[in-house]
């Protein structure tokens, strides 16, 4: 509990780290598409679509993966008490924004590319959540020696798994950052692939990252033992190459018919 003016109020600090890494993925989203030639939707319909499609998904799929801790209607609604997964969030806010932009005839390809830096800031900002409520965490180590749980023993220390997403993360939003300020993907044949790049990126450190993990994976693994967020990673990474070949194809067919003609 924090005092504020001689009043004692609940501190959530994942709950304030969300509000903050919407403004500011929002706010980068602004600043790295306001050159753009392809129209782009009001910033605050994709506020409202990302943020609440976005918790929805999230909260929807932390409660498929432990329905073990949900017994009444308030366990469900609790937010601030944490109980989000990132993977759920990410694909259902992404389903609902290609819906939004295929309503209103928006290029949902453009609207991806550029919330490619917003993600991985905003997630990154997220993880630092999980640093500081000491979630996500990693197994023993001998190696690196920086971190551990309050409940662990003296001497005993984890991989700091939430940095290194953090850190991976970083890393991410400032190379794509880069990428967006070239105008790369301002090209109808590139559209879409900075946005699969991405995930194919993100995936790859997941799916890697997930080996370190030590906490509740979501109750199951497959017959190769692989987490959960290990298999979505798969089905990501080859959705993402698959993406990536067919676009490809596409633009060499599309060449073609522009020549023959």
């Amino acid at each position: 509990m924090k005092s504020l003016l001689g009043i004692d109020l609940p501190f959530y600090s994942y709950g304030i780290l969300m509000g903050i890494a919407f403004i500011l993925s929002i706010w980068l989203f602004n600043y790295n598409s306001r050159n753009s030639k392809i129209p782009r939707p009001p910033l605050i319909d994709i506020l409202l679509v990302i943020s609440i499609f976005g918790i929805l998904g999230a909260r929807i799929n932390y409660i498929l993966l432990f329905p073990q801790y949900y017994n009444s209607f308030r366990d469900y609604i609790a937010l601030h008490e944490g109980g989000l997964v990132f993977y759920g969030g990410m694909l259902t806010a992404l389903l609902a924004l290609y819906i939004y932009c295929r309503i209103k005839k928006y290029s949902f390809a453009m609207v991806a590319d550029y919330m490619v830096p917003s993600l991985a800031l905003g997630h990154a900002l997220g993880r630092v959540g999980c640093l500081i409520n000491d979630c996500c965490y990693g197994c023993q180590t001998n190696i690196i020696k920086i971190y551990h749980l309050k409940t662990d023993f003296a001497g005993v220390y984890r991989h700091p798994t939430q940095l290194y997403e953090i850190l991976y993360l970083l890393i991410l939003a400032i190379v794509f950052f880069f990428i967006l300020r070239s105008g790369w993907q301002e090209k109808q044949e590139n559209r879409g692939k900075t946005a699969s790049l991405y995930c194919i990126s993100y995936a790859i450190l997941r799916f890697l990252n997930e080996y370190l993990r030590d906490d509740a994976r979501g109750g199951f693994f497959t017959i190769l033992k692989l987490s959960p967020a290990q298999v979505t990673s798969l089905i990501i990474i080859i959705c993402g190459i698959l993406y990536m070949v067919i676009k490809k194809f596409k633009n060499k067919v599309d060449c073609g018919v522009k020549n023959n003609e």
